[in-house]
């Protein structure tokens, strides 16, 4: 029912009707890749186990957990491919804010495709295949598949030179806005630059929700506030007589008060040459994991 290798099966097979098409028709080459990239965002989910992809109403997770349903049962629902791509973020490495915003904008318009009148994917595939190679190879890396065996090769060359050239688009975009940045703190007086500077702690923890941080602006190299997310946590391990895990943190945003200058998502941050994740330790006694059943020692109480 909800198999990870039929799906990955599947999803070649879809991609390989949409590259062997006789015709270079975008339209139908970016129907067909899209309709498969769903097989291909289900089949992580799968292979943890497919009561992830039930629709948790009815008796569609009894039938996913190989149990009989009431009487009568309907068929399995899944879930929407929006929850979909938002539990993949939990757990494929990789599977950034900017690869599930792509992958939800590739959904939105073959959606668009199968519900209205007019073709929205009748246009050049560089406004679309980039995003796709870049979830592809990601869920690929993830699943243990080599991406030209999922693609064509000439497909995926393709693909791969768009995101190239869109990369160095971005880089070249965030260098003019880093430039104009640092000629506008250049222009301040000392006191206006004063009178912008906030104080701040150096970081700022709240585990598993947002954390801030500083770090040196890459215009004007004042203190500016990056907003970082965790993403992973180490198992806890014993270091001198406290409970240690690290948390891994992905930064999601820079501000900076001084210049002004705002970068928002990895792959801003990322074309800036900032540091993309920021590892911390979280540290916790024993007494404090343990305080409902701690007794202090005896003659001290």
């Amino acid at each position: 029912m909800w198999d990870d290798e039929r799906f990955i099966a599947k999803a070649k097979l879809y991609f390989h009707r949409g590259a062997s098409h006789p015709k270079g028709e975008n339209d139908v080459l970016a129907l067909w890749l899209l309709l498969g990239l769903e097989f291909l965002l289900r089949a992580p989910l799968a292979r943890v186990h497919p009561t992830l992809l039930a629709d948790p109403t009815g008796d569609s997770i009894m039938q996913a957990a190989g149990l009989p349903g009431k009487p009568n049962s309907t068929s399995p629902k899944s879930i929407q491919i929006r929850t979909v791509i938002e539990r993949l973020g939990a757990f494929v490495e990789g599977f950034s804010k900017d690869r599930q915003d792509e992958a939800l904008s590739l959904v939105g318009l073959r959606n668009e495709e199968m519900h209205r009148s007019s073709s929205p994917l009748d246009v050049d595939s560089s406004k679309w295949l980039p995003q796709f190679t870049r979830v592809v190879e990601v869920l690929c890396k993830h699943l243990g598949e080599e991406p030209s065996d999922m693609i064509e090769e000439d497909l995926l060359t393709l693909g791969r030179s768009l995101v190239d050239r869109e990369d160095r688009r971005l880089a070249h975009e965030i260098g003019l806005r880093i430039q104009a940045a640092k000629d506008f703190a250049q222009k301040l007086r000392p006191e206006e630059k004063d009178a912008r500077k906030v104080v701040t702690a150096s970081t700022v923890l709240s585990f598993f929700g947002e954390t801030k941080k500083t770090v040196a602006c890459p215009a004007c190299v004042e203190s500016a506030t990056i907003t970082m997310r965790s993403v992973r946590v180490t198992d806890e391990r014993i270091e001198d007589e406290e409970i240690v895990r690290d948390v891994i943190y992905l930064v999601d945003e820079l501000n900076c008060p001084v210049c002004e200058l705002q970068l928002k998502g990895p792959a801003e941050i990322g074309a800036a040459k900032l540091q993309q994740q920021h590892q911390l330790s979280e540290h916790e006694s024993f007494q404090e994991r343990y305080i409902d059943n701690y007794e202090p020692d005896y003659g001290n109480d």
